[in-house]
């Protein structure tokens, strides 16, 4: 064979891997579009099951002047529901510890010796404690009674059993902590277990 045809032969062989290639190609571009769309179409679809994480121990603190959301809850105590409903409105006038948390957030159980503490310091210069208890995971009424009964709180406990005030207060964590101020405006958000020393400061300054 002469070194023309060599050249021939290796010309038609490179134009045929050529050809391969650019097969695959096109086997492979409708095979990452299908990935692509179906990734776009996952990450779009609302996530289902529980909406309500526990935060970690770290806090995140923003704050504003815009009035907190008025609501009507049914009241719970140590025995259960107790037949009375509250609404956030009737505290105008005072400044207002807000907590939304769950029964079985770890990080909630933590805080409630603080707040209890608080609770007896503050409680008295006209500072209302209100925990609003979610149901998501399953917990009831019932369980908040247990937990209050378990950690000896002495403040008002309400039951959301639809979640829809965690959901009005754009609340994705729990605990996550509102401070509302005598004229009914947000003073502070804070999210994630706090320290005696971070609240009692807060609580201080608005109630002063």
């Amino acid at each position: 064979m002469t070194s023309r045809s060599r050249e021939r032969n290796e010309r038609r062989s490179d134009s045929a891997r050529g050809r391969r290639l650019s097969l695959g190609e096109k086997v492979a571009i409708p095979v990452i579009l299908i990935l692509a769309v179906w990734s776009v179409y996952s990450f779009s679809q609302p996530s289902h099951g529980t909406s309500i994480s526990q935060s970690s121990s770290s806090s995140t603190v923003t704050s504003n002047q815009s009035g907190a959301p008025d609501f009507t809850l049914p009241a719970v105590d140590a025995n259960g529901l107790t037949g009375q409903r509250v609404s956030l409105s009737s505290f105008r006038g005072k400044v207002v510890l807000l907590e939304f948390m769950e029964p079985w957030c770890s990080h909630c159980q933590n805080m409630a010796p603080i707040l209890e503490s608080l609770h007896k310091q503050f409680g008295s210069q006209n500072v209302v404690f209100i925990s609003v208890a979610g149901p998501w995971q399953g917990a009831t009424s019932d369980d908040t009674a247990k937990f209050i009964q378990d950690y000896g709180s002495s403040w008002t406990y309400l039951y959301d059993s639809s979640g829809s005030t965690m959901s009005m207060y754009g609340v994705t964590a729990t605990p996550t902590f509102y401070i509302i101020g005598k004229d009914g405006s947000i003073i502070t958000t804070l999210q994630g277990e706090q320290t005696y020393d971070t609240l009692a400061a807060i609580l201080a300054q608005a109630s002063g």
